[in-house]
């Protein structure tokens, strides 16, 4: 038991390292090259992996504690990849109908920065929204949800960039 103790304790603290998903917009990830090029690069990077590329996105798992979502946009810039945009997930609340879901869609596509808002659904209570991150951050997209009656509850990690 004196020797388990240890490995028991190395899982344990290490699953509890809070890892977070960024998605990136890009452009030019439809070329072979490049998608390897990129993968490559992020999986250099320490506490940071590819989880999918599409042809127009990047999905990426970090460790905060150990590289920021500014270095890794740095790192893929510097790799010759064009940002284009971010995602954002959202859980709100407050959304009943239709016209709710509508509603707050046109008010975040009149939002600075916002590129485009690709779904609010009233029936699961989630929004995915890309926007500029040199415009606006998730941080104001939330304010302006927060800002009618409907309320975001929390950021939600994406699942994949789509």
């Amino acid at each position: 038991m004196r020797f388990l103790l240890p490995i028991i304790l190395t899982c344990l603290c290490g699953s509890l390292s809070a890892k977070e998903r960024l998605v990136l917009l890009a452009g030019g990830l439809n070329k072979r090259d490049t998608s390897t090029q990129v993968q490559s690069t992020v999986n250099k990077i320490d506490g940071a992996k590819v989880l999918q590329i599409t042809p127009k996105s990047i999905a990426i798992e970090f460790d905060p504690a150990e590289v920021t979502e500014a270095s890794l946009t740095k790192t893929l810039t510097a790799s010759g990849l064009t940002i284009t945009g971010q995602k954002a997930f959202f859980k709100i609340k407050g959304l009943v109908c239709s016209s709710c879901s509508n509603v707050l869609t046109s008010l975040l596509a009149k939002e600075k920065g916002v590129i485009y808002v690709n779904s609010i659904s009233h029936l699961n209570g989630q929004a995915d929204i890309s926007f500029d991150p040199k415009e606006t951050t998730q941080t104001k997209i939330e304010a302006a949800v927060n800002a009618t009656r409907y309320q975001v509850v929390k950021t939600l990690p994406p699942k994949s960039p789509f």
